[in-house]
C-alpha cells in the first residue's frame, strides 16, 4: 500500500523505507538494470517499483525475496543491520 499521508508514518519508518529503497536501488545499478527493465524482470509494475525505491511502499517480504533473487542479492545489502532492542 502507498504512503498516501507521510503523517500515517512514524519518522522512523520513514528513514527505514527510504534506507531500503536506496539499497534496493543501489544493488540494481550494480546489476546493470534500468528501473523498468528491472521491474519487468521480477514482475512488478513500473509505478510500484518506483515507489519501493523511493520509500513509498512498504514492501512485502515476499517481493523483497524476488528483489533479493532477481538481483543476487544478500539480505543485508538491501535491509541493513537490523540491531534487536533492549
Amino acid at each position: 500500500m502507498a504512503i498516501k499521508n507521510p503523517a500515517d508514518r512514524n519518522s522512523k519508518d520513514t528513514q527505514q523505507l527510504k534506507k531500503i529503497g536506496d539499497n534496493i536501488r543501489a544493488a540494481r545499478k550494480r546489476a546493470g538494470y534500468s528501473q523498468e527493465t528491472f521491474a519487468d524482470i521480477a514482475g512488478f509494475s513500473r509505478s510500484y517499483y518506483t515507489e519501493i525505491e523511493t520509500g513509498k511502499r512498504n514492501v512485502s517480504i515476499l517481493n523483497i525475496v524476488k528483489i533479493l533473487e532477481n538481483l543476487n542479492a544478500e539480505p543485508n545489502e538491501i535491509i541493513g543491520t537490523v540491531k534487536p532492542k533492549k
